[in-house]
């Protein structure tokens, strides 16, 4: 891809992302106090405490972003705010001038199955700017549609972006066991031994904000 191109899909990748999260999905707007402080009786831990750490390392994931900032993984029930980091990340970075997509992950493999079986120039394009872009944001894994070729591409995009250098964030509802479960051994894997864990932990955010 020649330089005027990749500057062009980066800037189209930028604004997708700038329409994705302008409903007030940005760092500024993630509001710690929604979250308990005080201990969880499992754990021991508040869960204000956990958000805390996890909100200070989104944040410094995208203000040191490069090429090299490795992949982070989001794991949490639902409403706790993983996808709100997840797109306050891929707007700091992507008004930093990298290339960033945002994909649910039913819409990650909807793209990638249609360049593989209806190639088109826009079916191909659409899969080459997820397979090149500088940051992948995968939402909601574990929502699709699972089946073998849903595995099978996600190991290998997985395997290639690991392979070129390239940086993933994923978010996920299921727990550990349940990405075992269903996500081949090699997925599994790869995430566990390239991946940084943030743990989202507490009551869903959305419940809060409907009675307050």
């Amino acid at each position: 891809m020649c330089q005027c191109l990749r500057e062009l899909c980066r800037q189209q990748q930028e604004k997708e992302v700038a329409l994705l999260a302008d409903d007030g999905q940005h760092f500024g707007a993630f509001r710690l106090d929604y979250y308990s402080d005080r201990p969880d009786p499992k754990t021991g831990i508040a869960p204000r405490a956990i958000m805390s750490r996890g909100f200070d390392i989104c944040r410094d994931y995208a203000e040191y972003f490069s090429l090299a900032s490795g992949n982070l993984l989001f794991n949490g029930g639902t409403g706790l705010g993983k996808t709100h980091l997840a797109l306050a990340m891929g707007r700091a970075i992507g008004e930093m001038g990298y290339g960033v997509c945002y994909e649910s992950a039913a819409g990650l493999f909807g793209k990638l199955e249609k360049a593989k079986f209806y190639p088109t120039e826009e079916t191909i394009s659409a899969a080459k700017q997820l397979e090149n872009c500088d940051l992948l944001i995968i939402d909601d894994l574990g929502t699709e549609l699972n089946n073998s070729m849903t595995n099978m591409e996600l190991f290998r995009c997985l395997d290639e972006r690991l392979k070129r250098g390239q940086s993933t964030v994923i978010s996920t509802n299921l727990s550990p066991n349940e990405l075992r479960d269903t996500y081949a051994d090699r997925i599994v894997s790869r995430i566990n031994s390239a991946y940084q864990i943030i743990r989202f932990f507490g009551p869903d955010i959305r419940e809060i904000k409907k009675y307050s």
